[in-house]
């Protein structure tokens, strides 16, 4: 549990100050845009982030190998390690000349909303820059799984502090002076990726025996990390689907300025986001040290304890948004915001009901459970864009959270199950439930 706190603490210290600069950047960048500029931004912000519907997750495959094997130096895991390198740079170049080539095909074939057009050179060369950022964090993502597998994240959130902290100095000082859609794009959403690049360092440089250049291409290990990343790669798809489709595909249709408010409270998603993810990332990574070591009664422990912890967070925010929403907002953006109930009771409901799914889906990744947890993303991405289509057009944006929570409920629901089934999982729940005092011992 002292991994995870102490991960967490230095991830919630980096998210926290992503936050921050989301909570200065955005009036600012709101006041030198201009409403209309800024609604476009957004729109290239949710466009923008569609390649991560396509992430390769071979960091999280990384991540768990390490775990589970973290005490035995072996070939095998430096084989695998070298191969995931390699195989991962490989395949984020192609994923970034793919998202290119198809950014350009949408827009042909796609009507632009006549703000688009008056703008297509920046929209297209920011979507291009943000699509290069991101393939390359995806990347980067190897470097985050080692130190994942050996429960020292916190190493990489405090790079990641440093780069945000540059990011508050050219977003005070040299912004106002050259204020553009493109800036603005790499300062709100690609803060972190400096700190990245010098983490990566760090790793190969504190992990010299899991690289080596005389690695060769092995079909075998070369089939399993790409079966291993497959399954969350559809976690991130699902993932993307469900926070980033919305404002991207409604900018899109009924222009930025319909998706203003929903662009902006799912800006807030992805920073609260960061800080749940924060938390179930080590997580899952504990989790499945503690079976591997038939370490039941820690397993149960620090599921039960993490659990409450969430919980308890995520309806507090949840609560305080719906009370005191549009003056926060209003304060935030130095503007008037009235956003109706159904709009604040869908935002509340989504803080908890988020939480609770990455907590759940890190307790499924954690039990070997991926498969079910990728299964379930596909089913929800799947339901939720015909649902939100249409609540967006009898609700508008209120509509589109609605939407969101009525899928997230029905995976909740699929996920309980899935961690009910669990012979060791489930006496952190049947604890509370029937008052057992010791959790099964069996696996």
């Amino acid at each position: 549990m002292k991994a995870i706190l102490f991960s967490t603490v230095a991830g919630w210290l980096a998210r926290l100050l992503a936050i921050l600069l989301n909570l200065a950047g955005t009036p600012m960048v709101l006041d030198k845009l201009g409403p209309s500029r800024f609604g476009l931004l957004l729109v290239i912000l949710s466009v923008s982030s569609w390649i991560g519907f396509a992430n390769v997750g071979m960091g999280r495959v990384i991540a768990n190998t390490v775990a589970r094997t973290r005490r035995n130096a072996s070939a095998f895991k430096t084989e695998t390690v070298s191969l995931a390198t390699a195989l991962s740079a490989i395949l984020n170049i192609m994923l970034f000349s793919a998202a290119a080539v198809a950014l350009m095909i949408f827009m042909w074939l796609v009507p632009l909303n006549e703000t688009i057009l008056t703008n297509c050179s920046e929209f297209i060369v920011t979507i291009l820059v943000v699509f290069f950022g991101l393939a390359l964090w995806f990347f980067l993502s190897i470097f985050e799984g080692i130190d994942a597998g050996h429960h020292q994240l916190h190493r990489l959130y405090l790079f990641q502090l440093a780069s945000y902290v540059l990011s508050f100095v050219l977003l005070i000082f040299v912004f106002p002076a050259h204020p553009s859609i493109a800036f603005a794009a790499v300062i709100l959403s690609l803060g972190f990726l400096l700190g990245s690049v010098f983490h990566a360092l760090d790793v190969v440089r504190r992990n010299r025996g899991l690289f080596s250049s005389d690695w060769r291409w092995k079909p075998r290990i070369a089939r399993r990390l790409l079966l291993s990343s497959l399954d969350f790669t559809v976690i991130s798809l699902g993932i993307g689907i469900l926070y980033q489709l919305a404002t991207g595909l409604f900018g899109f249709i009924a222009g930025p300025d319909a998706v203003i408010e929903l662009g902006i409270f799912m800006r807030l998603m992805q920073s609260y986001g960061g800080l749940v993810i924060a938390f179930t990332y080590p997580l899952s990574n504990i989790v499945a040290t503690k079976l591997k070591m038939r370490d039941e009664l820690s397993a149960v422990w620090i599921v039960r304890l993490s659990g409450a912890i969430l919980l308890a967070g995520s309806c507090l925010a949840g609560a305080i948004f719906w009370l005191f929403g549009n003056l926060a907002l209003s304060i935030w953006l130095r503007t008037t915001i009235e956003l109706d109930r159904l709009f604040l009771t869908g935002a509340s409901l989504l803080i908890v009901l988020s939480a609770l799914q990455f907590f759940l889906c890190a307790l499924l990744i954690g039990t070997s459970n991926i498969r079910e947890a990728a299964r379930l993303q596909v089913w929800q991405s799947l339901v939720y864009v015909p649902i939100a289509c249409v609540f967006f057009n009898v609700w508008g944006q209120g509509g589109v959270l609605l939407a969101m929570d009525t899928v997230m409920s029905m995976g909740l629901a699929i996920m309980i199950r899935y961690v009910w089934n669990h012979s060791v999982l489930r006496g952190a729940f049947a604890i509370q439930l029937v008052g057992r005092t010791r959790p099964s011992t069996t696996i």
